[in-house]
């Protein structure tokens, strides 16, 4: 019969020193990876206004007036500033979010994302 259990790593069984049948086991730690990281970065242009970037900083990244301003700013003078950095999938999920969000009021506003 084993000893193992099911969704944990296998044991391996050490042999008793002083030869009296005795089974010890050790358990090996199971290493997980995390999972990548990706930024969300929104891309300058010229027609966007600069109250629905930071509208939407605020409404889809949960940042403070004062934090969606100088991401604002970072974007308008450097062409390009990250938003958040987030699993995969909740990365893509904010990057069509504002997309479509900039089509419905009709900005031409870019969103990528970028492995971190």
């Amino acid at each position: 019969m084993s000893t193992d259990q099911p969704g944990l790593p296998p044991t391996t069984p050490v042999p008793p020193a002083d030869g009296e049948g005795s089974v010890v086991a050790e358990r090996q730690a199971a290493r997980v990876k995390p999972p990548p990281v990706y930024q969300v970065v929104m891309l300058n242009d010229d027609f966007t206004p600069m109250e629905f970037v930071v509208m939407v900083l605020q409404e889809y990244f949960h940042r403070d007036i004062e934090t969606a301003t100088q991401i604002m700013l970072k974007i308008h003078h450097e062409g390009r500033g990250i938003c958040g950095v987030y699993t995969h999938d909740v990365a893509a999920t904010k990057v069509e979010i504002v997309q479509a969000a900039a089509r419905r009021s009709g900005h031409p506003l870019q969103c990528i994302m970028e492995i971190a």
